[in-house]
């Protein structure tokens, strides 16, 4: 079975974000701004963001398309769950793992409304509890989820190969730390990570970006978790206006990312046990 296009898949995810949103409500936007002030309605438009992350998440399709949608595929951390109802559509056998303790009652709609869409939601918390017993996935994706951790990624890493088919793969994505523009923001003395006054506004325990990353610690990470790594991407996301008009509103910044993957705004991995 080809891979889709990524017209094909983008117009099955835009659906999602849309089903989506009606779901979504302020009261649930306040919740989780608490711990993280920078996600407060006035700060940050999830909206955007979503539809903008369908660059990212066709980039984890592809990774493993092409191999059969007899495939089982195990999204760690979905939250959203957009990525997962996009693969069930396209006919896998999907799974999200979110640790639902953290969520008060007004997201109960939300993950109701993934898990009558065929996903599979399981309450499960890698970072903190043992591997799951009997479980053999194809792909673990993991987008968006290391770098909002602050702790040792040792369990974590275990658990994830734990519930890898022998012959699995496992994609993480992660933020590049050393993106142009935080490369820029360095020069000028000023951080590559999140404000001090976000952290500062935010209850305990705060959840947005703890570490970011780059390369080589990814590689590290996967030498440490006995993984070999088949396929490394760098890539951009955000910008949705076209290569030509950033091209011409930031030239250094696009002659960088065409020269120096490593300046990226995104990087990812593809795993495979050894």
């Amino acid at each position: 079975m080809e891979p889709v296009s990524f017209h094909e898949f983008n117009a099955l995810y835009q659906q999602g974000v849309s089903d989506i949103f009606n779901y979504w409500t302020p009261q649930m936007q306040d919740e989780i701004a608490a711990h993280n002030c920078g996600w407060s309605s006035g700060n940050f438009d999830f909206y955007n963001y979503l539809r903008a992350s369908s660059v990212r998440f066709y980039k984890a399709y592809y990774s493993f398309a092409g191999k059969g949608i007899e495939q089982r595929i195990c999204d760690i951390g979905g939250f959203w769950g957009v990525f997962p109802i996009a693969l069930k559509a396209l006919g896998y056998d999907v799974t999200m793992t979110e640790t639902l303790q953290y969520y008060s009652d007004s997201f109960n709609n939300l993950f109701k409304f993934i898990a009558d869409k065929g996903v599979n939601v399981l309450d499960y918390d890698p970072f903190e509890q043992e591997a799951l017993q009997m479980v053999n996935f194809d792909v673990v994706t993991v987008l968006a989820v290391l770098e909002h951790y602050p702790h040792s990624l040792k369990l974590f890493m275990e658990n994830v190969v734990a519930i890898m088919s022998p012959h699995g793969l496992l994609y993480i994505e992660v933020p590049n730390v050393a993106y142009w523009p935080k490369r820029v923001r360095m020069m000028r003395g000023q951080t590559p990570y999140v404000p001090l006054n976000n952290i500062y506004e935010s209850k305990v325990p705060f959840i947005g970006h703890h570490h970011e990353f780059t390369m080589v610690e990814l590689r590290d990470l996967a030498r440490l978790a006995n993984l070999e790594i088949a396929e490394e991407h760098y890539f951009n996301y955000s910008w949705t206006r076209g290569e030509l008009s950033r091209l011409i509103e930031h030239p250094v910044e696009s002659i960088a990312n065409m020269l120096a993957p490593s300046t990226r705004e995104c990087l990812a991995i593809v795993c495979k046990k050894r």
